[in-house]
C-alpha cells in the first residue's frame, strides 16, 4: 500500500504516512478506498492519536503534532481521557503471554533484524504489532532466545567529532552507499544534520546517475516545501546535478551561506552524519543481507556476474529489500537517540525534525518556489527499473500464476523457481 500523498510505501498498520502525515488510504468493503469516503473528525482524530501513541511519542509531542499538522487543539488532560477512551496504555502487555511474545520475537530475527539489539526490538513491538510491553521484558526474553548474538552486541563506541547545528534543514548530508552494489542493490540516502532525520533511503539500480540522485533531491524539497540552507555531499560525478540545483535555489540568499556557498564537497570520510549513519545501518541491517547474499554465492545458488542471474535477483529481492529499508528508516526516525557527550540534541529523529522549537532549535529551511521546482524537474530522471529481462520474469510469473513474494524466504523461492525454470 502506498500513500496517496507521496508515494511513500506504508505498512499494513499505518494510519498515517510517517514522510506526509497524509491519512492513509485503505480499501473499503465495496472496492473504494478511505480518500472517496467522508470520515467524521473523531474517526480521524482517534487515528491520529493512535499512530502518534504507537509511534511512542510522549503526550506533549503528540499535542503539537495533532496541533501543527492536523489542526487538533486539546488538553493534556483531554488527551489522557481519550487514550483511556481508545484504552491507549504506556504499561501494557501483561495480556502476551512470554511464549507468544517470544515468537514473534524469533519471527523479528529470522531475518535482516537478527542483528538488532532489544531497544530496537522494542520499538519494533510498538510500531509494528502495537504492543507496548516492558523493554526489561524484551531484553531477557531476546537473551534468552538470542544469548550469543546478544554477547556479540556488547561493543565499546567509537569517540567521534562533535556536531552543531542550530536547526534542521541547516544542513543535508546527502551519499551513496555500496555495500551491496556487488549484488547489484546501491543504495542512496539523505540525513538531516541537526535532527538525524533520515529524509530518503533508496534501492536503485545505479546510485552513480546525476539525473536519478536529482529526482531522489527533487521529491523531498517538493514534499517538504523548501531546500536546506547547506547541501554535503562527496565530489564524485553522480553528485554534480544537485550540487548546481542546490546552488541556483539558494541563488537569491542573503546569509553567509547563500549562491554558490549553498553546497559544499567534502570528502566521503568527513561527511559526518551520513557516513555515521551508514555504519548503524550496517550493523543494524544491511549485514545480515550482505551476508545472505554471500551465501547464496557460496552455495552456488548466484553466480556473481551472470547477467541472468543478476537480473532475477533483483526482480525477486528488490521490492523486499526496499520494504525492509522502507520499515528501517521510519523504525529509525521515531526512535530515541539518548544524550552524548559530542553536543548532538537528544530525541527522536521526527520530533527534532518538525517541531525545533520544543528543543530550541529553529528551522533552517529555505522556500522554493513552484517555478523553481519545474526548473529542478527539468534535471530529473525517472530510475530505469524495466528491461527486457524484467519482462521477462514479469511473463514467466503471470504465465505459472506465482503468487508475489512478501518476504525472504518467499524471495529466495521464486528466485530459485525462475532459475530452475530457464534450465
Amino acid at each position: 500500500m502506498f500513500c496517496s500523498s507521496c508515494g511513500y510505501n506504508l505498512e499494513e498498520t499505518f494510519n498515517f504516512c510517517p514522510n506526509c502525515g497524509t491519512r492513509a488510504a485503505r480499501p473499503s468493503a465495496e472496492g473504494e478506498t478511505d480518500s472517496t469516503t467522508v470520515h467524521s473528525e473523531a474517526d480521524c482524530e482517534k487515528e491520529a492519536i493512535e499512530s502518534y501513541f504507537f509511534a511512542g511519542y510522549e503526550y506533549d509531542t503528540i499535542l503539537c503534532f495533532l496541533s501543527k499538522h492536523h489542526g487538533i487543539t486539546m488538553s493534556l488532560s483531554t488527551l489522557k481521557r481519550r487514550l483511556k477512551q481508545y484504552e491507549l496504555k504506556r504499561k501494557t502487555g501483561d495480556e502476551v503471554s512470554d511464549n507468544e511474545l517470544m515468537e514473534i520475537i524469533r519471527k523479528e530475527i529470522d531475518g535482516p533484524s537478527c542483528v538488532s539489539g532489544y531497544r530496537t526490538l522494542w520499538h519494533t513491538l510498538r510500531l509494528k504489532y502495537r504492543m507496548c510491553v516492558p523493554r526489561a521484558r524484551v531484553q531477557a526474553l531476546l537473551k534468552e532466545i538470542d544469548p550469543v548474538g546478544t554477547e556479540q552486541r556488547k561493543r565499546h563506541r567509537l569517540k567521534r567529532r562533535e556536531y552543531k547545528s542550530p536547526g534542521p534543514n541547516q544542513c543535508w548530508h546527502v551519499d551513496g552507499y555500496d555495500k551491496l552494489k556487488p549484488f547489484g542493490f546501491p543504495l542512496h540516502g539523505a540525513i538531516d544534520g541537526y535532527s538525524r532525520r533520515m529524509l530518503w533511503l533508496k534501492v536503485t539500480r545505479t546510485n552513480s546517475n546525476p539525473a536519478v540522485i536529482a529526482k531522489y533531491y527533487h521529491d523531498c524539497i517538493e514534499e517538504l516545501g523548501g531546500c536546506p540552507r547547506i547541501l554535503s555531499t562527496d565530489p564524485g560525478t553522480e553528485n554534480v546535478e544537485i550540487a548546481t540545483l542546490q546552488c541556483y535555489l539558494r541563488g537569491d540568499g542573503t546569509d553567509d551561506f547563500a549562491g554558490e556557498k549553498a553546497h559544499r564537497y567534502v570528502a566521503s570520510t568527513a561527511n559526518q552524519r551520513i557516513e555515521c549513519w551508514w555504519s548503524s545501518l550496517r550493523r543494524s541491517r544491511t549485514s545480515w543481507w550482505i551476508n545472505f547474499f554471500k551465501d547464496l554465492s557460496e552455495r552456488g545458488v548466484y553466480i556473481s556476474g551472470n547477467i541472468y542471474h543478476n537480473e532475477c535477483l533483483w526482480f525477486c529481492f528488490n521490492e523486499i529489500l526496499q520494504q525492509d529499508l522502507d520499515f528501517f528508516r521510519v523504525h529509525w526516525n521515531t526512535h530515541y537517540i539518548r544524550q552524548s557527550r559530542h553536543d548532538t540534541i537528544a530525541g527522536k529523529p521526527d520530533e527534532l525534525f518538525f517541531l525545533p522549537e520544543t528543543f530550541g532549535g529553529e528551522d533552517q529551511m529555505q522556500a522554493v518556489t513552484d517555478a523553481q521546482l519545474e526548473v529542478v524537474a527539468s534535471h530529473c530522471e525517472e530510475p530505469i527499473v524495466d528491461n527486457d529481462y524484467q519482462s521477462y520474469f514479469n511473463y514467466v510469473v503471470d504465465l505459472q500464476q506465482l503468487a508475489k513474494p512478501r518476504n525472504w524466504k518467499e524471495c529466495l523461492n521464486l528466485f530459485e523457481h525462475l532459475l530452475n525454470y530457464n534450465t
